[in-house]
């Protein structure tokens, strides 16, 4: 399949977003139901920034590979 690096540059800023927020939200309402007010909210933050991050850097990688190809 043919994919253009800058729809990988594009993708990284979404990735990044959507795992920090969506994993912080989840957190938050496990937070609720379970009464445990910081704390999963917390470290489902922290699970969201490694996730992001690590994704972002899997991303530029593949990019800056596919640009040393061209």
């Amino acid at each position: 399949m043919w994919r253009s690096p800058a729809v990988g540059l594009i993708g990284i800023g979404f990735y990044l977003a959507t795992s920090i927020v969506g994993l912080t939200v989840i957190g938050n309402l496990l937070d609720r139901r379970f009464d445990t007010d910081p704390v999963l909210t917390l470290a489902f933050l922290v699970l969201g920034l490694l996730v992001g991050f690590t994704g972002a850097y899997r991303q530029l990688s593949w990019v800056l590979r596919q640009a040393d190809k061209r």
